[in-house]
């Protein structure tokens, strides 16, 4: 998940440092534009036919090969660089990066939906794209038990590409993932041994 962590938080933190925190106004589009947006848009039906064939594994890394790509293309663009000789150019590439993370938030969400609502929220977008989940307990005959329910009613968005509106406010991006300090971890794993014997 670094990857996709690192993809977000280096675009958006562009994005909101050097456009005046709203998402660029884009120029043209060239072919690299167009065949990375349609690559990621395809993802909607690749990794949704691997989900509803309940292939779960090979959905994430379907999905996180669509990470690779929008890497892949900022690498070629370069908008670090674009900037300081051709704004619109890097306003349309990170345009275009922006607009496939918009994408991939919706395509990452059955696997992260807490981190892809914060996303969500830091795109400048309001309502929930997870829902809620919540916790009810539920009389049988003989006993009682707790059981999680879901409510989508309130959700906003759907399993499809739609367009990311230019200016519009981005909030302050943080970091989606926090980084587990090896000894955190070691003790979880102690802990839970522990626990199980």
């Amino acid at each position: 998940m670094a990857t996709w962590g690192n993809l977000v938080n280096r675009v958006l933190g562009f994005a909101y440092k050097r456009f005046d925190a709203r998402v660029p106004e884009p120029g043209e589009w060239d072919e690299t534009d167009r065949t990375l947006l349609a690559k990621v848009e395809a993802g909607f039906d690749s990794v949704g036919d691997l989900i509803a064939a309940c292939r779960f594994k090979a959905a994430l890394t379907e999905a996180m090969a669509l990470a690779h790509a929008v890497n892949r293309y900022l690498n070629e663009k370069e908008p670090w660089q674009q900037i300081k000789t051709d704004r619109q150019a890097a306003a349309t590439a990170i345009y275009v990066a922006l607009q496939a993370i918009d994408w991939l938030k919706i395509i990452f969400c059955p696997f992260m939906p807490f981190s892809s609502q914060r996303l969500h929220e830091y795109l400048g977008y309001e309502g929930s794209i997870i829902g809620r989940l919540y916790v009810e307990t539920v009389q049988e005959e003989t006993r009682s038990h707790q059981v999680l329910r879901y409510d989508g009613s309130g959700t906003v968005g759907r399993w499809a590409a739609e367009k990311l509106p230019p200016g519009q406010p981005l909030r302050k991006p943080a970091p989606l993932f926090k980084k587990l300090d090896e000894s955190i971890v070691d003790e979880e794993v102690a802990r839970m041994m522990g626990d199980a014997g």
